[in-house]
């Protein structure tokens, strides 16, 4: 989706239900299917701006899907899912929460990123220049890089599990327990 938000929740069994409102008809939906795997992306067809080509889109989708969002500069939003997410794009603000045994892929250049409660799974996220904000987030690899955006982490790292917080320019801050054993 090139402009506008992309919300994805679980539904139940295997069904995939894709709901999409479009703002006017400078754009279309389009979609596919090859087997078990659904593509839909949003046409902007000519003389689309960043307000007429806005598509809001709603996705229903079994749990354990894997799922791939891009959006240049709309919300990309996952919730209590457990297959492997990948959210990407310019300028998106990423807003994933209540993850469990997923592998949770993030990559933008300059939009802010939020995860919260994200348990027993990998995440790896690279920005650019975004802040990113990790709330709860525990699982036995988690790697966050970014150029120049701030990154914060709250919560317990839990056992085992590898992290690094790397930022070349921006702050790092990291409230965890006092019997957290870190280098």
């Amino acid at each position: 989706n090139q402009f506008g938000p992309i919300s994805l929740k679980p539904g139940s069994g295997n069904l995939v239900i894709v709901t999409a409102t479009t703002h006017s008809d400078k754009v279309e939906v389009d979609q596919s299917q090859m087997g078990n795997r659904i593509d839909i992306e949003s046409h902007l067809l000519e003389g689309a701006t960043e307000e007429t080509g806005q598509v809001d889109y709603e996705v229903i989708a079994p749990p354990d899907a894997s799922v791939n969002m891009h959006s240049a500069t709309g919300l990309l939003r996952a919730e209590r899912m457990r297959g492997d997410l990948t959210m990407e794009g310019t300028n998106p603000t990423i807003d994933v929460r209540d993850i469990t045994k997923a592998h949770v892929h993030v990559r933008t250049l300059k939009g802010p990123v939020t995860l919260t409660n994200i348990r027993e799974g990998h995440v790896e996220v690279t920005s650019v220049s975004g802040d990113i904000q990790l709330n709860s987030v525990a699982g036995p690899l988690v790697q966050v890089s970014s150029t120049g955006g701030k990154i914060s982490y709250n919560g317990d790292f839990g056992s085992g599990g590898d992290y690094s917080l790397i930022s070349h320019t921006g702050d790092i801050e990291a409230a965890i327990p006092s019997d957290a054993s870190v280098d």
